[in-house]
């Protein structure tokens, strides 16, 4: 659930205080009807399920919801504060704050509440305010934490009280996610490390590098779907997944959550101050000098093995190893390691590719072009190789002997086959703009090996426009001819002015499904049978609001395979029918 929040240190401190007075009156108004039927529950469930339901909630009181995890964006020199009631005496607490892009500085500081909530409703009023402790207006400070890492407040005996977190960046902007739980024993929002959390490793030389770990307990004995992902570069150990992942894809600040606000005039400067930031933002990550850009990420399933080969002669690398949720995208980090590698003669500065093995990479600014070799040995008579941009288009070229046999821009997916091949191929891709572009990048002699599924050679969704209504649209896109999945996936498109970075962040083709929000999800449709010889599938999508525009998106999947999206399709409900 992605929330926002504004409290900024540049606010002033009248608008700070005011902030901080409406969460402690909405704090203690739901606390006073609370008191007033004993026994406590452990948790307010009405309370988390109007959160889930109502993220506008989340961010305009800024309470953090209780067995849940909140994402949310701190800005570059600025302070978010977030709140976490706690309702009764000898509690459980479980505070964590994972940062994704840059380090984080956070404070946690506890404000007690009264122990008796009995008496008159003056009394009682007067009673539930809360104690001021002398060293701050905030309460005691209970833990401080600067750096990198996940890092965890516990407490099995906590009073009945307010928690304020309070976030400063200070490197750079970065998103943000927090998990706050009063029944830290019993939840398992993430996977589970094994008691042994190394990632060890098992031999180098001067070109390779070969890991072994253990498996976490939520793979082989509660037989979550988990999957391992392991991470190289060459400046330092990355912490937690969302870090890698905003090396990969980017992290930009979200979009404010529509309906929030309490109607207050200080409100409009806020949602200004938050657009300039943003703004502000976009220009600092334009000018990245694409450091961040060389790591490299393999997911291997659920291998507990894996080698990296290629690599430089004495050369120092960071490794990373990452166990995933495939259903959630939640992770746990293990414990990284590095090492230099053996020196020895410079080596070739290609990039091996191994048969049927699917690779994610880049180009960057620094480096524009980056070169692939597929070894076959001896005379195969069909290599396929397949290139896939991420977010922008990138060219590929093909060369064999010295000479370049092949050539194309790519805007979607591209397959090269190459007849009657003796020993290598070189692939490189190259970049069509300045900054960074990630791929991925497959190979195999064996075309049962491919990794997609066959997508029609128009991947367009069509609109009929003739069946558009004020509250259903009705779609239609090519089959594969093949036994697949189709899952259609709708949002609002609530941004009027589409800039060209903001479509390239919005349609990134390597994201999977799993990673869009449930309530996203239209409809999943397996095809299989005669129905594969469909030429066309067409879905009605109805319960749409008038004239909003939608943007609809189509994953197809296949057993075993990887998930590939159409292009998406953006519309606009009619206004009067």
């Amino acid at each position: 659930m992605s929330m926002y929040t504004t409290t900024d240190n540049r606010l002033g401190p009248f608008t700070v205080m005011h902030s901080l007075s409406m969460v402690f009156i909405l704090l203690l108004l739901a606390f006073s009807r609370l008191a007033m039927s004993q026994p406590f529950p452990s948790r307010d469930e009405e309370l988390f399920i109007h959160q889930m339901s109502n993220p506008e909630s989340v961010a305009d009181t800024k309470l953090l919801p209780d067995g849940a995890e909140t994402k949310d964006y701190v800005f570059q020199d600025s302070r978010k504060f977030f709140y976490f009631l706690v309702e009764e005496d000898s509690a459980p607490v479980a505070i964590t704050v994972t940062p994704c892009a840059a380090e984080l500085q956070w404070t946690l500081s506890l404000m007690d509440l009264p122990e008796d909530g009995s008496g008159s409703s003056d009394d009682q009023l007067s009673e539930q305010r809360p104690r001021r402790h002398p060293n701050a207006k905030v309460g005691t400070v209970v833990k401080t934490y600067t750096g990198y890492d996940v890092s965890t407040y516990v407490t099995y005996n906590s009073p009945a009280g307010i928690y304020t977190l309070e976030i400063h960046s200070l490197e750079k902007s970065t998103s943000v996610q927090i998990y706050a739980t009063t029944t830290p024993d019993s939840d398992h929002l993430y996977p589970e490390l094994p008691t042994d959390p190394r990632l060890d490793i098992t031999s180098f030389r001067k070109n390779k590098v070969s890991l072994a770990w253990k498996p976490s307990p939520s793979d082989v004995i509660y037989r979550e779907p988990i999957v391992y992902c392991v991470a190289l570069n060459p400046r330092r150990n990355y912490h937690t997944w969302c870090s890698v992942q905003s090396c990969l894809y980017g992290d930009a600040p979200p979009a404010r959550p529509p309906n929030t606000g309490f109607g207050f005039e200080n409100e409009k400067t806020k949602r200004d101050e938050y657009r300039r930031d943003r703004k502000r933002d976009k220009g600092g990550r334009d000018r990245d000098n694409g450091e961040e850009d060389d790591i490299i990420v393999e997911c291997v399933g659920k291998k507990t093995l894996h080698t990296f080969t290629n690599l430089e002669p004495a050369q120092r690398y960071y490794f990373d190893l990452f166990a995933v949720d495939e259903t959630n995208n939640r992770s746990i980090a293990y414990t990284g390691t590095s090492i230099i590698t053996r020196p020895g003669p410079a080596t070739r500065k290609h990039i091996a590719l191994k048969d049927g093995n699917l690779r994610t990479s880049s180009v960057r600014r620094s480096s524009p072009v980056k070169t692939f070799n597929f070894s076959v040995g001896e005379t195969v008579k069909d290599v396929l190789v397949t290139v896939q941009p991420c977010t922008e288009s990138i060219t590929a070229e093909l060369w064999r002997d010295g000479t370049k046999i092949r050539s194309s821009n790519i805007r979607d997916l591209k397959d090269f086959r190459v007849r009657e091949v003796t020993g290598d191929i070189q692939v490189k891709v190259k970049s069509l703009r300045r900054g960074s572009t990630h791929f991925r990048i497959f190979a195999t002699t064996r075309p049962n090996k491919y990794p997609f599924p066959q997508l029609p050679v128009d991947k367009r969704i069509k609109v009929f426009e003739n069946l558009r209504q004020c509250d259903s649209i009705t779609l239609a896109w090519l089959s594969t001819k093949e036994v697949s999945q189709y899952c259609l996936y709708k949002r609002e498109d609530r941004q009027k002015k589409r800039s060209k970075k903001s479509n390239r962040e919005g349609n990134t083709q390597c994201h999977e499904p799993d990673m869009r929000k449930r309530t996203e999800k239209v409809i999943c449709r397996p095809v299989s049978g005669p129905d594969t010889e469909r030429d066309v599938l067409t879905e009605t999508v109805t319960g749409l609001t008038p004239g909003t525009t939608y943007v609809f998106d189509v994953y197809v999947s296949s057993f075993g395979k990887q998930t590939l999206a159409y292009r998406s399709a953006r519309v606009t409900t009619k206004k009067v029918c």
